[in-house]
């Protein structure tokens, strides 16, 4: 038998929305507690000890519909909600108990955001919406974010977006009962990272990569959660081993775009370069 504890609640219940509770996060110091709801507002708990928890202060409004994710900057300083209003609001919440929103309200989606994460560098902030898009903003100074640019290759709404722990990669899951993978390393021009994976046979809800980035987690409506290897150097070594070679140059250029042709499977030699015709 485990010799694990069962988990117990602490203390009472936290009431103070007059709605559903959509989405819950915590403060990087775990501090904080922020939740949003169908009511429009945020609501900052101090969980400091989590048996006495306290409602901070008055909730946030701002949003003119219902907040359906929330989540903390790296550095706890900065808040960011998405709303069904189609809108993202950055708050201040440097100092939980006198939080006050910075003058910015992220209008860009034509549908509601549904989720929105932070990089872990905390510079760009990635937002999912039910038009079907993402979008990439620069919020290295979230008192004047810059729109980078919007991500279409899900087919249907985008319920979750997460970034990996490096903060290369972004996992997107959505209504097409697929997740894509993008390269976000430069996100001024993100890039789908091969075909989109599928396996789910429902709506996927939830997707959240494992502390060292290899493992990726999905839940689905399917009533199932998997888990998928992310990890590109064992997809190196996989494809090595069912290709026999290296990727031909015509293949690297189709997959690696401008990256130096190079080798990833080290026991095969690399296509030579093509001898130039004599010219007659």
């Amino acid at each position: 038998m485990s010799n694990r504890q069962l988990p117990v609640q602490l203390g009472a219940s936290l009431s103070g929305h007059t709605d559903a509770v959509l989405s819950v996060a915590f403060s990087p110091d775990g501090k904080t507690l922020a939740s949003g709801s169908w009511d429009k507002t945020i609501s900052l708990w101090d969980v400091s000890n989590p048996k006495i928890p306290v409602q901070l202060g008055v909730p946030l409004s701002g949003h003119g519909n219902g907040v359906r994710s929330v989540v903390f900057s790296p550095d706890g300083k900065t808040l960011a909600s998405g709303s069904r209003d189609k809108t993202i609001s950055l708050w201040d919440v440097s100092n939980p108990q006198m939080p006050f929103e910075l003058d910015v309200l992220l209008s860009g989606h034509n549908g509601e955001v549904s989720s929105v994460a932070f990089s872990p560098d905390g510079k760009t902030l990635a937002s999912g919406s039910y038009d079907g898009t993402i979008i990439l903003w620069d919020v290295s100074n979230p008192k004047s974010p810059v729109q980078l640019g919007a991500l279409s290759g899900n087919g249907n709404i985008v319920v979750s977006v997460a970034f990996s722990p490096d903060g290369k990669t972004l996992a997107s899951g959505s209504f097409d009962k697929t997740i894509i993978l993008w390269d976000v390393s430069n996100p001024k021009s993100p890039v789908q990272l091969g075909t989109s994976l599928k396996g789910h046979s429902n709506v996927i809800r939830s997707v959240a990569f494992s502390p060292d980035g290899k493992t990726l987690a999905s839940g689905s409506d399917d009533k199932t959660i998997i888990l998928w290897n992310v990890d590109p150097v064992s997809w190196q070594a996989c494809a090595c081993q069912l290709a026999d070679r290296n990727l031909t140059r015509a293949e690297w250029q189709q997959y690696m775009g401008d990256e130096p042709y190079r080798k990833t499977c080290e026991q095969w030699p690399l296509e030579p370069e093509a001898t130039p015709t004599p010219t007659p």
